[in-house]
């Protein structure tokens, strides 16, 4: 572990753990962000990265490893309205965005989207 006694050590400290989790997000195929702000914790996003990390712990995804699904919590993306948000990146194409994501409905986005490749519509941003 680095000591950190300088804005200079500071910065370093997080240009070396940011480098080290695009190296992690980078050997994986899916990469879902939770938002994680206070508003998005008020409306219930903790209880959905839960069901998230239950969901890839225990269930099995049709041909998917939870191996190959990084997970990572981000701050605000700006749709209070809409929390809690899930944003959904398969390598290469791009990423869907998920209001209103309970835990249930977190559950159906790792077994329809990340399981089977099937877009989860009705509750894509832009369709709600």
């Amino acid at each position: 572990m680095t000591l950190i006694r300088s804005i200079q050590d500071l910065t370093q400290a997080r240009a070396d753990a940011l480098e080290r989790q695009r190296a992690t997000a980078q050997t994986k195929r899916y990469h879902l962000r939770v938002g994680m702000a206070s508003c998005s914790i008020a409306a219930g996003a903790a209880d959905t990265l839960e069901a998230i990390n239950h969901t890839l712990d225990s269930d099995s995804l049709p041909g998917v490893s939870s191996a190959q699904v990084h997970v990572s919590i981000t701050g605000c993306i700006g749709l209070c309205a809409l929390e809690p948000i899930v944003q959904v990146e398969l390598t290469g194409q791009p990423v869907v965005t998920y209001g209103k994501v309970t835990p249930l409905v977190a559950q159906r986005i790792l077994h329809d989207h990340i399981g089977k490749g099937l877009v989860v519509q009705e509750y894509v941003v832009e369709n709600i």
